[in-house]
């Protein structure tokens, strides 16, 4: 078990550790930068470096295991976006607007409140063209406007740099860091019900390095949150948030061996400690945490047709309140693509994670969750998507139990290199064992969006 003094650099306090994170990814981003750089060919992969196949929330690592084409990644030259060059830069602007109609804007059970929305998504993403390294900015924001409920109406922002520095051959280090100021969606679990949403902020940073070994990968690295919540407006007063301000620190490493080429066993060893602002919270609960995870798996490519990721484990959560139990118990996860035909991809996802909660006498809940989907292309320029999706929590130290399924099926018209024309439908249900959380709710949208 990991105890609270286990990690010592935690003793520097929260706001001083997410400043030392973000100097780390930003000097890692700066190094990039100032690199030597010659043009090339676009590296058209922006993910963030925290993303992996093998792990479904924030990792470290990527993988190197070749991928086949699929029916979204597939390159289209006459109808791709061009860019902006800007020496050794392509800039990629693009402007969003969108309307939909949603029949349950609060998420309650019973009483439901339907209302159209009115979406604008400005986007800016810059990538260098360079032969070595790699740097990419992006910036965006999303806006909506309700037409009866209007303080539902949000301004949601993000900023973001991430950067890749090839140190040789069989060398690699990455780093990241992320702004983002976003609002509470009322389907959340933890959503308060004020008359506006809630609005928080994150912070994140991270940094890693990869190195070859002949047959055998090592990557070490980590990663850092700060979520900020603002108080919540009510009709009489503000809900205090103060008490879910925290820091999160993910620290992990990973070896992995390749049997043969494309088929590569992986260990990894993740490690999550999570420091609350307050010691206690409003209700007087101490929601300090510490856990780690321990996986093996195998990241495999059959041909191009047939390739991913799946592991399996243990976890364990220990909270520094005694009243919160610790929670133990296997992790499973994979990702699954399969091409039957040039023309259609098939994806299957499986995950499972602890999710952190605010709610009274509830340290969070456990969550597995697992999602098919299918994208067509049925024109060269026009993509069919659907997708299917269930999720079970059981949530700790109070009784909640509750099994959410979800479809939904989306059209993508790309009527040139400049225009892209969609729609949408979206079904989710909530069954719950708790009082009045029971859900049901369906959303219909159409989008416009143009870019250079």
């Amino acid at each position: 078990m990991l105890g609270k003094r286990s990690c010592p650099v935690l003793r520097m306090g929260s706001k001083n550790l997410a400043r030392s994170f973000v100097g780390l990814g930003l000097g890692l981003s700066i190094g990039v930068m100032s690199a030597t750089a010659a043009n090339a060919q676009i590296v058209p992969d922006n993910r963030n470096i925290f993303d992996s196949d093998d792990q479904r929330r924030g990792s470290v690592f990527d993988s190197d295991v070749p991928r086949g084409e699929t029916v979204r990644s597939r390159a289209r030259p006459e109808l791709d976006a061009l860019g902006v060059r800007g020496g050794g830069f392509l800039v990629f602007p693009s402007l969003t607007g969108g309307l939909s109609y949603n029949d349950n804007i609060f998420a309650t059970d019973g009483n439901e409140t339907d209302d159209f929305i009115f979406q604008l998504r400005p986007e800016l993403d810059v990538r260098s063209d360079w032969n070595n390294h790699e740097v990419a900015l992006s910036v965006g924001g999303d806006v909506g406007f309700f037409a009866d409920n209007t303080d539902e109406n949000f301004e949601d922002v993000r900023a973001s740099a991430s950067g890749r520095l090839d140190i040789k051959r069989s060398t690699i280090a990455r780093g990241n860091i992320g702004f983002a100021r976003e609002h509470e969606e009322r389907s959340d679990p933890d959503d308060v019900g004020g008359t506006e949403p809630t609005i928080f902020r994150s912070y994140d940073a991270g940094a890693s390095v990869r190195h070859q070994f002949n047959r055998v990968s090592v990557s070490g690295g980590g990663a850092v949150r700060y979520l900020d919540y603002d108080d919540t407006p009510t009709s009489t007063v503000d809900i205090n948030n103060d008490d879910r301000d925290r820091l999160v620190v993910s620290p992990s490493v990973r070896v992995g061996y390749e049997i043969i080429p494309s088929y590569e066993a992986f260990v990894r060893v993740d490690g999550e400690f999570t420091r609350y602002e307050t010691g206690r919270d409003d209700a007087g609960f101490k929601r300090d945490s510490e856990g780690f995870d321990i996986v093996g798996g195998a990241a495999v490519d059959l041909t191009g047709l047939l390739f991913g990721d799946f592991f399996v484990g243990y976890r364990q959560r220990h909270f520094d309140d005694s009243r919160f139990d610790t929670l133990r118990g296997p992790v499973v996860g994979s990702k699954l693509t399969w091409i039957p035909t040039g023309l259609t991809t098939v994806t299957l996802d499986i995950n499972s994670e602890i999710v952190e909660s605010t709610q009274s006498g509830s340290s969070g809940y456990q969550s597995t969750a697992g999602t098919v989907g299918v994208d067509h292309e049925l024109l060269r320029n026009l993509i069919l998507g659907g997708e299917a999706s269930i999720r079970y929590d059981d949530y700790e130290g109070i009784s909640r139990e509750e099994t959410n399924y979800g479809f939904g099926v989306s059209a993508d018209y790309l009527w040139n290199r400049y225009l892209t024309l969609g729609a949408a439908y979206n079904f989710r249900y909530r069954e719950s064992d708790a009082a009045n959380q029971d859900l049901i709710r369906n959303i219909v949208s159409v989008f416009l969006k143009a870019q250079l």
